[in-house]
């Protein structure tokens, strides 16, 4: 593994926490989901340390799709229609996966980053 590779490892194995960044409630029954994703994710991980442009444009891809879905779920389950109460836990782990995604799309994105894949 060169040195570029390295400095770029971070980002491939961490790319995973915005996508299953949820409160413990929702964590708690779909821990298959959870198993099924790490292991598409360490798929993915090698495909791009192995320089596959198809795994790059993937992670793009999973990484958008996160945000516009956060995005989407955020107004109708931030708040509690029976009692008007704000659902904390949803809200901060809904903004932190949206700014995590959002950060790791542009990142994913970047020049150096797809210099050091292909």
């Amino acid at each position: 593994m060169s040195s570029q590779q390295k400095k770029i490892l971070p980002i491939i194995v961490l790319q995973i926490i915005p996508l299953l960044l949820f409160p413990f409630n929702f964590l708690a029954s779909g821990w298959w989901a959870i198993l099924f994703m790490i292991v598409i994710f360490v798929l993915l991980g090698i495909a791009l340390i192995r320089g596959k442009l198809w795994a790059l444009t993937m992670s793009i891809f999973l990484q958008g799709i996160n945000a516009v879905i956060r995005i989407m779920m955020f107004f109708p389950n931030a708040q509690n229609i029976a009692t008007g109460a704000l659902n904390w836990p949803f809200v901060i782990t809904s903004i932190l996966s949206i700014i995590l995604s959002v950060w790791f799309l542009l990142r994913l994105d970047k020049p150096d980053f797809r210099s050091t894949i292909s």
